[in-house]
């Protein structure tokens, strides 16, 4: 506390006592002049009586600063009356809150500080992979430079999306949003990887469905978890895309998940025995999925046999879903 609040707040707390005592020295006086008494009396007692004034504040002032001291170096003080208790525990309650807060802070600081080193590293194995084709032939086969700038604007983007899931704030725009429109623009953008795996999209049941959530989000889970799909899949491979019963499937038949993986696969950074036998994983594709489908009111769940595939689902609220009676068709892409 800065000296003038101090002394302003002194003054205060010892104004009612200074009132009380001008009013007894003013009785005083009044008793000398009705009583006709000494002059010398009212000196005497103002004589003897405003120096234990002086020292009582004085004493009271040298205690108020003790104790504010020991507040501010974090000591513990006991409280002097009913009041003073309740504020102490006040007091100690918002300081445990305002402690816990900045602990949660710290922490969460310190994860998005580990998440950018984790896609740094990968953006620059990527580019590092780059640079080693380049220096070891004078052209670099356009399938090499594709594959190596996928991997980099895969990883930037969940950087990105990552710091935006980190704000507290997010500003959602739902909208009714075709599947089918959304997934065929997905599926164009991975389209050299498609190719250069040699793997088929085939579409079931996607005409005719309507969304109600936000775009952006909805096409990071899908990409996401189609992401995963191609990781995973042998060469030659179908990938299916399917709705059923308000449900997003999307199926592969790639290498699948161990049972003692599968309860940890939501965890942040966790990228189980797949990803550690190959250098694909990041463990961060599903908990951020599974983080914006929290924020957006469905659900993802996963299931999966070892050598058999993957199948991830995103399921809607019977709400947020348009269905038309045509919604029958089988869909396969060309390779």
């Amino acid at each position: 506390m800065k000296n003038n609040q101090f002394w302003r707040s002194q003054f205060r707390s010892a104004l009612p006592l200074l009132i009380g005592y001008l009013l007894f020295i003013t009785l005083i006086w009044l008793l000398t002049t009705l009583y006709y008494l000494s002059v010398a009396f009212l000196i005497d007692v103002i004589r003897f009586s405003l120096p234990l004034l002086i020292v009582w504040e004085a004493l009271d002032c040298y205690r108020s600063a003790k104790r504010i001291n020991a507040l501010q170096h974090e000591k513990v003080i006991a409280a002097t009356n009913p009041v003073e208790a309740q504020l102490l525990n006040v007091v100690h309650s918002q300081k445990r809150s305002h402690q816990k807060a900045i602990r949660h802070l710290h922490n969460q600081q310190q994860m998005q500080l580990d998440h950018v080193e984790l896609y740094s590293h990968e953006i620059k194995n990527s580019l590092t992979s780059l640079q080693a084709a380049a220096e070891t032939s004078d052209a670099v086969p356009s399938q090499v430079v594709i594959h190596a700038v996928h991997q980099a604007n895969d990883q930037l983007n969940m950087l990105l999306n990552d710091e935006r899931l980190a704000m507290t704030n997010h500003d959602f725009n739902f909208e009714w949003i075709s599947i089918s429109a959304l997934i065929s623009d997905i599926l164009k953008q991975n389209a050299p990887i498609f190719i250069h795996r040699q793997l088929a999209p085939q579409l079931i049941n996607l005409n005719n469905v309507k969304i109600l959530t936000d775009r952006k989000w909805l096409r990071f889970c899908i990409y996401q978890l189609l992401t995963n799909g191609i990781k995973y899949s042998p060469q030659g491979a179908t990938i299916t895309i399917k709705w059923r019963r308000n449900c997003l499937l999307i199926i592969d038949h790639g290498e699948g998940i161990s049972s003692s993986d599968l309860p940890r696969i939501y965890e942040n950074g966790f990228s189980g025995h797949n990803g550690h036998q190959t250098t694909k994983s990041t463990g961060m594709g599903l908990y951020l999925v599974k983080k914006v489908t929290t924020q957006l009111n469905f659900n993802l769940t996963v299931s999966s046999q070892i050598s058999k595939g993957t199948t991830a689902s995103l399921q809607f609220p019977t709400t947020n879903v348009r269905l038309t009676p045509s919604n029958d068709e089988v869909t396969f892409l060309t390779r």
